[in-house]
């Protein structure tokens, strides 16, 4: 009789631990992707500092053709673009040489896109 009355706690020691186990793995898992996902993941840069050109120019030539450096709505096409040149000059162009750029059909690195001069006097 005392292996039946022993049973009891052996089974609950038994679904303890492999409650206890699941939810120790359950929760590496969930650690270890958190990690990877931070690791596979590149912090942000920022563009502007990036392409290493004084803020003044960059600021001005923004300002003059209404650009962004993370795009706009998609029911909005931008006409140019600016792009860094391998040589490391900063050049306004058209879109279609910018889209190029960032596609890695043409050298170099889009800055920016952008709407164009504002057509209000």
């Amino acid at each position: 009789m005392s292996v039946f009355a022993a049973s009891p706690s052996w089974l609950r020691v038994g679904i303890h631990a492999v409650r206890t186990a699941t939810t120790v793995s359950a929760l590496t898992l969930l650690v270890g992707y958190g990690a990877m996902s931070s690791v596979a993941t590149p912090p942000p840069a920022d563009p502007a500092r990036r392409i290493d050109m004084s803020s003044g120019p960059l600021d001005a030539m923004m300002r003059e053709n209404r650009c962004s450096f993370t795009g706009f709505d998609r029911d909005v096409i931008p006409s140019t673009a600016i792009i860094r040149t391998p040589d490391g000059a900063t050049e306004l162009v058209s879109f279609d040489r910018g889209w190029s750029v960032f596609l890695g059909e043409a050298a170099g690195d889009l800055v920016a896109v952008c709407l164009g001069p504002s057509r209000a006097g």
